[in-house]
Order: structure tokens, then C-alpha cells, then sequence
């Protein structure tokens, strides 16, 4: 009896410590564009002054003269939401590094109709310059992230095997893993959210989904109560 106890107290830590890692590694922050139609008016003209084409000027204030800037804008969906997290992320990096440049659907941008197909053409048309202006250091990034990304798998998975085996250490790594995976990723959504903002609109931002929230808080407890728990069926046997 004593040991069916120990068996299903390692049993459900395991499972605990898995359920966590998948939610952290999974679940997604979300990207939000409160304001579609400003962010493509902002970008359209950082564009435009970038080009320092005279004619497209022109145009551009022509179009602003007649209104007809606006009503081009109104076509797009008001606002942007995109969800990214570790393996999507990671996804996207590998995307990006054999292909040299992000296209509409990896970022989900919506094309729709005509004026949705342009406005996603400047948008990427200005990231993918920005990109390949700092393509040294993009790909150092986007490796970092790939390899901590596979860390925190290894990690998890070590936590786990230590919890089956009933070792005090499960509690660490644990911690470690959650903790860890979690602050990563709000730091380099961060990174990721200032960059955005400079190179094309500043009212981008991430939100955390409930999930990681979640993924959080289970690692966490799990990680201090499993020494506890641990240490009690012991006693008793």
C-alpha cells in the first residue's frame, strides 16, 4: 500500500511538471494592434519618407488633400491579433532563416481584398528591410531563442525524470524550468515589442494568455510542495 502511494505520488508530479512545460511552451502570448488602420498610415508614410521619392509625395499628399487616404485605410480591419509562443516562435525562426524575409501568412496579416494586399506589402516590405539592415544580429537572436527554446524542453524533461525517481532535486529544476521558460519569453517578447514599435507603429503590445499564466503557477507549486510531499511519504514508509 505504502508503495502504490509513493508510485502515484511520483505519478502525479510527473504529470504536473509535464502539464507545465507543455502550457509554457505552448500557450501563447497574443500581439495586439489596437489600431490596424493608424499603424498602416504610419508605416505608409515612414515608407514613403524613406524612398524620398518626390512624385510619391506628391501623391501621398494628394491623397491626404482629397480625403481619399482615409477611405483607402477604412478597408482594413480595425484591429490585428496574432498568438505566438515558444513552438510557434521557433517556427517562425526557421521560416525566416531559410527563406530570408517573413511573408503575410507567416505573420497572419490579412489580405482580403486589394487594399488589404498593398497595406500588408508596405508593412513587410518595411520589416523585412529592417531585418536584413540587422541580419547579423537577427540571426544571432533568432539562434539564441532556438537554443533555449530546446533547453527548456531538456530541462522539463529532467524534472520529470528526476520526480519519477523520487529525487529532491526535482524540485530545482523544477522551478528552474518554470521560472525560467516563462521570464525568457516576456523578455524576449519585450525586445520584440520595442523593436516593432520603433520600426512601425508604437501602439503594438503583447498580452500573456491565461494558459501561461497557468503553466506558471503550476510549476511553481509543484515545485515547492514536491520536497514536502516527498519527504512525508518517506516518513511513512
Amino acid at each position: 500500500m505504502k508503495k502504490i502511494s509513493t508510485i502515484l505520488l511520483r505519478l502525479v508530479f510527473t504529470v504536473l511538471i509535464c502539464l507545465s512545460g507543455y502550457l509554457l511552451l505552448t500557450s501563447p502570448l497574443q500581439l495586439n494592434v489596437a489600431n490596424t488602420r493608424d499603424m498602416a498610415k504610419e508605416v505608409l508614410h515612414k515608407s514613403v519618407d524613406a524612398e524620398n521619392d518626390p512624385k510619391l509625395k506628391a501623391s501621398l499628399e494628394l491623397a491626404q488633400k482629397f480625403g481619399l487616404e482615409d477611405k483607402v485605410l477604412e478597408a482594413l480591419p480595425k484591429k490585428y491579433q496574432r498568438d505566438f509562443s515558444y513552438n510557434s516562435l521557433y517556427d517562425l525562426g526557421v521560416t525566416y532563416k531559410q527563406n530570408g524575409e517573413l511573408t503575410a501568412h507567416d505573420l497572419a496579416l490579412p489580405e482580403n481584398n486589394q487594399v488589404q494586399k498593398a497595406v500588408s506589402e508596405v508593412i513587410l516590405h518595411k520589416l523585412n528591410h529592417e531585418l536584413k539592415e540587422n541580419a547579423e544580429q537577427v540571426d544571432q537572436v533568432i539562434s539564441v531563442f532556438q537554443y533555449f527554446a530546446f533547453a527548456m524542453v531538456l530541462v522539463f524533461t529532467l524534472a520529470a525524470l528526476l520526480a519519477v525517481f523520487g529525487r529532491y532535486f526535482a524540485s530545482i529544476v523544477t522551478l528552474l524550468a518554470a521560472i525560467g521558460s516563462f521570464g525568457f519569453l516576456q523578455f524576449y517578447a519585450n525586445q520584440l515589442v520595442t523593436v516593432l514599435q520603433k520600426q512601425l507603429y508604437h501602439g503594438i503590445n503583447f498580452v500573456n494568455s491565461q494558459q501561461l499564466w497557468w503553466g506558471l503557477l503550476i510549476g511553481i507549486v509543484a515545485g515547492l510542495i514536491w520536497p514536502i510531499c516527498l519527504k512525508l511519504t518517506k516518513k511513512r514508509a
